[in-house]
């Protein structure tokens, strides 16, 4: 077997085993319940523990009771001799249950370390694929299509085409970019369902409000990292990950022309964010508004003449025609060799991405 066989043998294995236990962590303990539950099992272990405690010291009385009492007893010393066979039998279930919630509590409180490495070694594999192809060692393709500005009206039916599909994509998140889209107890859920589905969720801002005076750049650098930090916070609060790439607003250009370039990329690094534009635009904003066939075809151009065989696309998951356009072009993608994977932080094109369109 080749090696870029075995690497993607590799990333299939990781990708049903990360989605299938990052499901069930978020099927079974969701970020606002999980120190609950933990809380919860020890509390119901040390009652265990008490009460094992209080019959062995109860039967250890008792014995010497009853075997005293068997030398003189008859009849009665058999009674006797039963119920302490009956107590010690109920000793020992007490000692499974607890050894059960014993096991039950070192899991719960490993769930997310184990999902983290599963994270961490999928993105290692998704490496070595880029690095083959980069080298001319594969025929493979990777696209790493993003989606901005969401949760949005979109998203969970993007979801569902993707998870029936076995592709994986990336949102930049933003959260009161789209609030008119979703109701407000919503958004958590969704966040949730893509990180539970092995997308990759990360940082676009709060607020995206990237115009002029807005406060993503036009109030200073200290509103620029208090926007970054709320939704960091607020993706880590409802999903448990912490993001670790953004994307500026505009894009990098836009925001380096409004705000001290630097200022801004120490920011993210202080904050331990690598930073990302795309290399392909289907132009799907609501001012363009292009029909679906319009965001097919520009996808099935771009993203085979986008300067490498690693594209970064760029398109929003609140417009329903960039939903079809999606949709019609990832077969026909996909028969051109591409895959479609999660964006993570270590990958080739955060230091090597080009702006072919835009």
């Amino acid at each position: 077997m080749k090696a870029i066989n075995w690497i993607m043998f590799g990333l299939a294995l990781i990708a049903v085993a990360f989605c299938a236990f990052t499901g069930y962590q978020y099927l079974t303990f969701s970020p606002d319940t999980y120190l609950e539950e933990v809380s919860r099992l020890d509390a119901e272990t040390e009652t265990v523990l008490g009460q094992i405690r209080e019959t062995e010291a109860e039967l250890a009385a008792r014995d010497e009771a009853v075997r005293s009492d068997l030398a003189q007893a008859g009849a009665n010393g058999a009674a006797a001799a039963a119920r302490l066979e009956a107590a010690e039998q109920a000793n020992a279930e007490k000692k499974e249950t607890l050894a059960a919630l014993q096991t039950q509590v070192e899991f719960t409180k490993n769930i997310k370390e184990n999902t983290l490495a599963f994270r961490e070694e999928y993105a290692k594999k998704i490496r070595q694929l880029e690095d083959m192809i980069v080298a001319g060692q594969s025929d493979v393709k990777i696209c790493y299509w993003s989606f901005d500005d969401g949760p949005a009206a979109m998203t969970n039916a993007i979801l569902d085409y993707c998870s029936e599909n076995g592709i994986y994509v990336t949102f930049f998140t933003a959260r009161e970019a789209n609030k008119t889209d979703n109701e407000d107890a919503d958004e958590p859920a969704v966040l949730r369902r893509e990180a539970m589905l092995g997308n990759s969720i990360q940082n676009h801002t709060f607020s995206h409000q990237y115009a002029q005076y807005g406060n993503v750049y036009g109030m200073g650098i200290d509103s620029f990292r208090e926007m970054v930090v709320k939704q960091d916070e607020w993706i880590y609060e409802q999903t448990g990950f912490k993001p670790d790439i953004f994307r500026f607003p505009g894009g990098s250009a836009w925001g380096f022309n409004h705000l001290d370039k630097q200022s801004m990329l120490s920011v993210l690094d202080e904050l331990g964010y690598k930073w990302i534009d795309w290399s392909c635009d289907v132009m799907d904003n609501l001012v363009s508004n292009p029909d679906p066939a319009t965001v097919y075809s520009r996808a099935m151009w771009q993203i085979p003449h986008s300067g490498s065989n690693i594209a970064v696309v760029l398109s929003h998951d609140f417009n329903i025609n960039t939903y079809y356009g999606f949709m019609r072009a990832v077969p026909e993608l996909q028969k051109l060799g591409y895959v479609f994977l999660p964006l993570f932080s270590n990958s080739w094109a955060i230091d090597n991405l080009t702006i072919q369109f835009s």
